[in-house]
C-alpha cells in the first residue's frame, strides 16, 4: 500500500482531540487508493457504528487483519459476519475479505472469574463470509 490513509475507528487513547471514539477496543481502517483493511475489529459493534456516523462503509474492505484474538481486537468479528449477512440478503455489493491471522488468534481463550476472553466466533462462521489464511509468526 503506497499512499496509506489511516483512520482511527476506535483506540482507548483519548489524550487527543483527533480520535473519534474511546474505547477499551482497537481498530484502524487503512486506506489505500481503492484497497481498504481493518486493522483489528473492536468489540461489538463500536467500529462498524463509528464507520457509518463517519461516512464510511466496511463492506468493501478486502483485508482483516487481527493482532491477535483477544476480545478487544477480535469481537467486531462477528458483527461484521452480521452485516455481510445482511447485505446478501439485501442484494448489496459486498466483497469477500481477506482474513490474515495467527493460528492461535481464532482459538478460544478464557480466565477464571471472567470467562471468554478470546474470539466469540467460530471459526466455521468466519469461513463462510470471509476467505482465512492464518499464517504463523516467523522466527527471529
Amino acid at each position: 500500500m503506497s499512499n496509506m490513509k489511516p483512520t482511527v475507528l476506535v483506540d482507548n487513547n483519548t489524550l487527543i482531540d483527533r480520535y473519534f471514539c474511546g474505547e477499551p477496543d482497537v481498530s484502524y481502517l487503512i486506506e489505500d487508493g481503492q484497497r481498504k483493511a481493518l486493522f483489528d475489529l473492536a468489540t461489538q459493534m463500536y467500529s462498524s457504528a463509528v464507520a457509518r456516523s463517519m461516512g464510511l462503509t466496511l463492506l468493501d474492505v478486502e483485508y482483516l487483519v487481527l493482532s491477535h484474538g483477544h476480545l478487544d481486537h477480535s469481537w467486531g468479528l462477528e458483527p461484521l459476519v452480521m452485516m455481510h449477512a445482511e447485505a446478501a440478503f439485501e442484494g448489496q455489493p459486498r466483497t469477500r475479505p481477506l482474513l490474515v491471522a495467527h493460528p492461535h488468534a481464532l482459538l478460544p481463550r478464557f480466565i477464571e472469574g471472567a470467562g471468554q476472553v478470546g474470539i466469540s466466533i467460530d471459526p466455521a462462521r468466519l469461513d463462510a463470509v470471509f476467505d482465512i489464511r492464518l499464517r504463523p509468526s516467523r522466527p527471529g
